[in-house]
This record gives C-alpha cells, structure tokens and sequence, in this order.
C-alpha cells in the first residue's frame, strides 16, 4: 500500500520552493471503469505526500459497469485491488446479485396530478437510471416495488415489478370513493380546501426482492402503524419509505379541453385536443369575437374520406340563422356553413371573450392506421369583402387510452468532455406511452423532439438520443429537451456538466535552470550552451555534451460546473468546489508550448528546459482556435546544483482503501512501501529524489536514465548485497544476512558519454536505511494484533506533537492532520480481511506514518518510512540522541551561503546583547557605590 500524502512546507521568504510533494513516486491506474478520475482537492493538508515511502491519491470511479480495479506499480512491484462496493456507495436495493449497481438510480413518474372521481386511479410509472439497455438478461431479476397512498389516517397500496430492457413497471392505486369528500378534519388555523384546489394525497414507495419466482409477494411489508415502515425479517433501508410526490383529488367531471384555432380577427374555431376513436362523433364549436361587428359569413370546412360531415345547428337561434349545404366528392367532402345575424348585437354580460354561433358535428367512420389523424381545412368568406386564407386543423384519431408520454434516458447526466477531446458524448433516449390499463408501448420512432437550448444540449434528429459536440457555451442543471407525440408532450430533464475554463495548467516548477555538473549528450535538436568562464575547459573536454536543464511536472486540472434553475444562474459543482479533476489525459494530444526552442513537453506530463528564454503552454480546443488554458514558462540563466539525494529502499508494496473525508463519492488510495527483508535473497529496489539549491525537489525517474546512471555500494555484505539489474536502471539490493541501520550508499553520477576522466562525476551521495530479519514480515498478523484507527494514530511518528494547532486545524476550522489516518479522523475503513490485516500490521509495523516539519537547514533526514523532511524542513536533533535504531544518520554537507550569513548576523546580536548586559551591570554597580 502506498501512503500519498502532500506538503507544502513553511519556507524562508527568501526560498523559492516547488509547489511539488514528495512521495514514492507509485504510478496508480484505474482498470473497468468506463470514466474516471484522479482528483486534487483544493485544501489539502499541509502534511499530505509528504513521505518517500508513501503516496495518498484520491480518486473518482464516474461512470462504472464492473467494480473498478485500482492498480498500484512502481519497478517490478504491482499490487492491485478491486474497490469494495461500500466504498462506492453501491446500492444493494436492486437486488440483481450478477449485476453491479453502481450507477442505478430509480425515478417515479406521476402520470396525472389531477385525479377525478369519475377516475380515481393514480399511476406511477418506475424505471431504472444508468442501467445499459442492452446489457440485460431475461432471467434477471428486478426488486418489487410497492407504492402507499396516505389520507388522514387511510391508506391505499399498490405493487409493480421492475423488468424487461428498460427496467419499469406501472404500478396502480386505486383511491376510495370517500377519498374524494372533503377532510372530516381540519387541524389548526387551516382553512377547508376550495372545491378548485382539491384534497391532496402524498405518495411513497418502498422496495422490496420479488419471492422465488421473482413475483411481488402478497403480504404486506409494512406492520405497525400507516407511515412507520416495520422491521420483520425485512432489511432496514429496504423498508424505508421513499417519497414520490403527491396528486391532488377533485369531486367534479374532468372537463373536456379544447384547442383554439383562430381563422381571422372574427371568427374562432374551437376543437377537441384529445384523441378520438372510431365512431365517435366530434363536436366543433364556431365563435364570433365580442367586439365584432360582422353581421353575416360564409364558413367553408372540407374533409377527408373517412370523416362524415353531420348536421350544423345554431347555438343561439335568436341571434343568428344558420343554413348548412354538404357536397360529397370522391377523395373529399365539404361543408359550407351561411350564418346571418337576425338581431342586434346584445350586450354580453358575460366574461367571455367570444360568442357562440354555431356547433358542427363531424362523424370518424373509418381510418388505416391504429392512430393518426385526420385534417379539416377552414376557409371564411365574407360577402363583397373577400375570402381568408385556408387555415389547417387535426383531429388526433387513437384507438388506445392514452394517458401520458415519458421520455427514458439511459442517465440523467452528460460530462462534456467533448469541449476537451472533440469527441461526440451522447446519451440514449425511448418515449412510451402509458395507457390506461397501464399498458406500456415504444413510441419513440413517432415522436418529434427539440432542446431548448442548444448551446447546451442537443438532440438527434430521430429523437433517439441527446448529445454534446464541443460546441456548446455552458452546463445546466436539468437542461429541458421536449418530446411531443401527437396531443401529448412531456419534458425530459437531464444534467449537463462542463469543464470550467480556463483550465488549471499545474506546474511542479515553472523557473527552469541548468544543472551545475550534470552533462549530458547533446541530440541533433538541442544546441550546446555555454557553461561560466571557470568551466569552458571542462565543456572542451567533454564534446558533445552539454549541461542538463532542470525537468518539471505537468498536470492539467479542472471542475465540472453547471448553472442552476434560478434567475442568478449560480454554478453547482461536481463533487464540490473544493475537487479539481486531473484531465491531463484528456487533452494531452492538444498541448503544446509556443516556441519549442525554449522548453518541450514530454508525453503531456513533463516539462524539460531546452534554451534560456520565456515561453508559454497552452492547451488548444480541439474544435477551434482558441486556447482552453495557458501558463508561462521560463528557462533561466541561473545554475543550480544538487543538494541531497533522498534514498528510499521498496521491497513490495500495500495498497488500502478508505473513504475520503471530505466527499462521500471521491475514495483515498493509499500505498506504502515496504522496506523490512524477511526471506534470505529478498530483493529491494531504491526509489530515489534530488534536491537543488533553489529548493526545488524533483524525482529522479522523470529524467531520461540515459543522461545519468546510479550505483549502490553495500556498507554491510553480511548484511545485504548490490548488484544492478539489466532490466531495471535501479540498483537491486539483496538479502543476506539479519541486521539494520544506514547500510546503503548511493552515488548519482553523470552518463558514461559525458565523463571527462577516469574518475566518474559523482553528482550526489544518498545513505539509504534497510532492515533485514528473516521469518518477521510487515504484514505479519500475529504480532499484529487487532488495531483501530485510534492504534495507527497512537503509532505515528512523535514529530506530529510538534506541528502546532494552527497548522492542523488550518484557517478554515478543518482539521488536518500530518497522516491519512489523521486526516480520515480516525475513520479507517477495512475493506476486506486481506486489507484489513494488512492495515494492521503493515501499516503499524512502520510506525511513522506521517511527516513533520520543514529543517531550517534544508538537509535530508535520512527517516525510514516516512523520509518527511526532504524535501521538508523540520526541526530534529543533529546527532543520533531520541532517534530510533533504524533511523538514519543525516548526510552532511556544508553550509550555504545564506546560511552562513544568517549565522553571523545571529551571532553579532548575541554580541551586541552580550555587550548590552556588561553596560548595564557596570551601570549599576557604580550606582551602588554612589
């Protein structure tokens, strides 16, 4: 298990020091998930990543249909994990024992909110969000559902069974007669309901597995009272009641709706908006505006065969004549309608907007298809003044009961990563209809459909899916796409995340200098430099190669935002504001640096000086000009030189999981190093970091191993032998005998092309700490005992009482600790017995977990396990007095020049205090005297 954890140190204001942590520098992939990412959170604390023998990361399975695998490497040492599924917060409700449910989300559909009591039926449609539709079996089994109805102190209930591709089910309740009077109670201050506004029912569900069969079982669930959810045999968030909604009842008939269709300023013709079936007769009303003067028109309708044209009768016979003449064709027949008012204009005293005139009947005789419609044109004439145009009007013919259309999408949100990739992202959509006798039908190929706003999302011309191209402006919380189907229209409400822009580009070090004494072989592509004048020689002597420009680390981050529904368009975040997304992946192939002389990028991940000057990185759209992120490099004429060489011995790695404090849906990878030699011939590889003058610290393994080589030197052969290894470009330290302490020197020299005599160029010296005991393993449950959090705590390294409580807490009242398990507050989480016994030995074994502060002096504590100061700074005794027996001794060096300046000034107060205290005390012994 790697342990990652992140420092930032307390530095000199004078000292530049990288943004870098330093860690074991593990490589963590994620395998079977289909999205997914690593994270950085924006407060992290001070003490993360902060070891040489541990790495922490945080990540984010997104989208997932098999648990995801994280896997953790570094050299020939692999060690992968499946990530349990309470760590992902995987619901168990679905039941599907061969299904992985991570991504499954159940939405309930109100058909109507109006119910009558001619029809005093309430349906819920039930479907299953982010289930792949085409990943389903017949044999699979979806829970049951069943749905309660609660009025005062009455209840109704219902059932239905989640199944076929899409997962849904229909369940019905149908509510008592008495239901519909008025409350027989009325509590408090509260006022009877107006007959208009209706009784309102609330509606909740409850899930629960199908018998063997995979029926909805009989009995009810439910014991106890009418709201509280009982607790026999039954698991407890399985009962729990869920809220759907509510609908509210009426007493009176549903009244007919009808359709407006106005043919001029005069005349309105009002039609049925609903369907009608075969043989029935439609009824359309004709209305004269209320501030028309028209005394006489002419109304023409012509049909199509398959409607009968019936008789037309005056709705006000004391006010206006009526004459009808019919004329049958062969395709079409006709009617024309004479109206010719017979009395003065009366003054309406209704509230009306029009008047009544004349009512004709329209018979549906036949049709071809089972639903459709069937056009009537109107066309008014108005004697000596001329004619309308012709005005069309459908008349929606259906055999079936429709009660209401739903728009299905298999997930109810988008990531627009194709603003960062260019590639399309869609997601898939069906509409059903739901009929009466809750019968469930695929419509989706006779639908019409439009987004509205496709800045957006977008929607495919047959309406069977949604998509974002790159091209879109913004993310929305519950974006609408409409979906009509004949008289019906429902909206469909979906997510649409975005990338924040710019995008974050994050730099280890942006200040890149060349590398005093590191020589390396110059390429056709990089022109030597001039070294200072005291090295021109040196340079002469050494052709064809040129000093090393420092390397740096290159990420790009950014969050996921989407506006929210209210007036002000304020932004929600994925996960949160404080997570950033690493997408460096992502956007890799469209990264570049604008004059590449100076500096180049290496697989989007490494930054290498190349030429002294300035340049900028940029990350470009994929689908435009324009630039997505940028950020200013500089390569300078400074030199540095290299410091101290960190050591840390890996002879395996542990990998534990844990929820992340701070959200319930990001998980904390942590792995550690283990650095005990249990198995004579056990082999262990150096992981190794450089610090340089400017105090910047970088991994060794992101520069080429050609430009340097390493060799090991074993202080005890009793104890452990080197030897190197062709396959790897570390040293391999072997077992071979028990012992422990400072037992391995390293030495970094320059590449064999650039040597200039003899005697090898030893760039820096690094002392590494082993441990061998043969048959004691770190992860060794016998001695290991049984810990807890609070044990790991109690076992971390002394220096985390050193760190001061405005440092733990930081400025914001969080806490933050100087160890995962601090920082997860104790809450460790075993996800298996395997890890859980590897938590408690391994982890405890090694009992500094944490780092400490940063040395004033900036010298490398050799510390197993931790190795919390290098590149940090922290405040330990110079020799080896209150050190552990396997601590490292520190490697010397000499002091720098700030160093030494700041000594004298030190000393030069104690003098000036000195002098200060024999003034005083002479004062005062001749005031004494006087």
């Amino acid at each position: 298990l790697l342990l990652v954890t992140e420092c930032r140190g307390i530095l000199d204001n004078n000292q530049r020091f990288s943004s870098l942590p330093t860690y074991l520098r593990v490589s963590y992939r994620i395998f079977s998930a289909e999205t997914s990412f690593f994270l950085k959170e924006a407060n992290q604390d001070f003490m993360r990543n902060s070891s040489l023998q541990s790495r922490v990361e945080s990540f984010f399975p997104y989208k997932a249909k098999r648990p995801p695998i994280l896997n953790a490497s570094y050299g020939p040492f692999s060690v992968e994990q499946v990530v349990p599924q309470d760590l992902m917060l995987t619901s168990n409700f679905f039941g599907s024992a061969n299904k992985f449910t991570y991504n499954w989300k159940l939405k309930a559909y109100i058909m109507s909110d109006k119910i009558y009591l001619s029809k005093p039926k309430v349906q819920v449609l039930f479907y299953i969000v982010g289930r792949d539709w085409d990943d389903y079996s017949t044999t699979e089994r979806l829970p049951c559902l069943r749905v309660f109805a609660f009025r005062e102190t009455r209840e109704v209930r219902g059932s239905c069974r989640l199944k076929g591709d899409l997962g849904l089910c229909v369940a019905e309740l149908e509510l008592l007669p008495s239901w519909f009077n008025p409350p027989t109670v009325v509590t408090g201050r509260k006022k009877p309901p107006d007959q208009f506004e209706g009784s309102p029912v609330e509606l909740y569900y409850t899930i629960q597995p199908g018998d063997e069969k995979g029926e909805c079982t009989a009995e009810d669930i439910r014991k106890g009272n009418a709201i509280r959810p009982g607790k026999d045999g039954m698991d407890e968030a399985m009962s729990h009641l869920q809220r759907i909604g509510s609908v509210s009842l009426y007493r009176g008939q549903e009244t007919s709706q009808l359709t407006e269709l106005r043919l001029d300023s005069n005349i309105v013709v009002w039609l049925p908006s609903k369907p009608v079936k075969q043989g029935e007769v439609v009824n359309v009303y004709v209305t004269v505006a209320n501030n028309s003067t028209v005394d006489q028109f002419i109304l023409r309708a012509k049909v199509k065969k398959g409607v009968n044209i019936l008789s037309a009768k005056t709705s006000d016979p004391r006010q206006w004549d009526v004459k009808q003449e019919v004329g049958n064709g062969g395709k079409h027949s006709t009617t024309t309608v004479i109206c010719q008012r017979i009395a003065p204009s009366s003054r309406n005293r209704s509230n009306s907007l029009f008047n009544e005139v004349v009512q004709m009947n329209f018979e549906i005789a036949s049709f071809s298809s089972l639903s459709g419609t069937q056009p009537i044109t109107w066309q008014v004439e108005y004697p000596r003044k001329g004619t309308t145009e012709i005005t069309l009007s459908e008349i929606f013919i259906c055999q079936k009961d429709l009660v209401g259309i739903v728009p299905l999408a298999m997930d109810m949100e988008i990531l627009n990563t194709a603003i960062l990739t260019g590639k399309t992202v869609a997601v898939p959509i069906k509409v059903v209809s739901i009929e009466e006798n809750s019968a469930v039908t695929d419509i989706s190929e006779s639908v019409e459909c439009k987004s509205s706003d496709e800045d957006v999302i977008k929607v495919s011309d047959r309406c069977d899916y949604v998509f974002v191209n790159g091209k879109e402006m913004k993310g929305k919380v519950n974006a609408l796409v409409n979906f009509t189907y004949q008289y019906l229209s429902a909206p469909l409400q979906i997510t649409v995340w975005v990338p924040r822009l710019p995008l974050q580009i994050d730099i280890s070090d942006t200040e890149l200098s060349q590398i005093k004494g590191w020589r390396v072989p110059v390429v056709s592509n990089k022109r030597p430099t001039r070294d200072s004048d005291d090295e021109d020689e040196d340079e002469r002597k050494g052709r064809g190669c040129t000093l090393q420009y420092q390397h740096a680390m290159v990420r790009v981050l950014t969050q996921f935002v989407a506006e929210d529904s209210s007036p002000w368009g304020q932004l929600s975040y994925l996960l949160g504001s404080d997570w950033q997304f690493d997408i460096t992946d992502l956007v890799t192939d469209f990264m570049k640096l604008e004059d590449p002389h100076i500096a180049k990028l290496q697989e989007g991940r490494i930054l290498i000086g190349r030429e002294v000057g300035m340049t900028t990185m940029q990350v470009l759209s994929p689908l435009s000009d324009s630039i997505l992120a940028e950020k200013t490099v500089t390569v300078l004429d400074d030199k540095v030189t290299i410091t101290d060489l960190g050591v840390q011995l890996v002879a395996g790695l542990s990998l534990f999981l844990q929820p992340s404090a701070a959200s319930s849906r990001a998980i904390v990878a942590t792995t550690i190093a283990q650095e005990l030699l249990h198995t004579p011939k056990q082999e262990a590889v150096v992981s190794t970091w450089i610090q340089f003058s400017d105090s910047s610290v970088t991994p060794l393994d992101i520069y080429d191993s050609k430009d340097f080589s390493l060799s090991a030197v074993s202080l005890d052969e009793a104890v452990v032998s080197i030897h190197q290894n062709s396959a790897l470009k570390w040293p391999v330290v072997a077992a071979e005998g028990e012992g422990q302490g400072t037992l391995i020197k390293v030495d970094m020299m320059i590449s064999e092309a650039c040597q200039k005599s003899k005697r090898k160029s030893v760039l820096a010296v690094g002392n590494g700490n082993i441990k061998v005991k043969f048959g004691q393993n770190d992860a060794d449950s016998d001695t290991g005992g049984d810990y807890d959090a609070d044990e790991i705590e109690n076992h971390a390294s002394d220096r985390r009482h050193k760190v001061s409580d405005q440092e733990r807490y930081g400025q914001d009242g969080r806490y933050y600790g100087s160890s995962s398990a601090e920082r997860e507050e104790g809450t460790i989480r075993k996800v298996s017995s395997t890890a859980k016994s590897v938590i408690k030995n391994k982890v405890i074994k090694n009992n500094r977990l944490d780092g400490g502060k940063l040395s004033d002096d900036s010298q490398l504590q050799n510390i197993p396990i931790d190795f919390t100061n290098f590149p940090a700074q922290v405040d330990l005794p110079k020799g080896n007095a209150g050190m552990e027996e396997n601590d490292l001794v520190q490697t010397p060096r000499g002091l720098s020049d700030l160093e030494i300046g700041m000594y004298a000034l030190l000393g030069v107060f104690c003098l000036a205090i000195l002098v200060f205290l024999i003034n005083c005390a002479t004062f005062a012994l001749k005031y004494r005297h006087k």
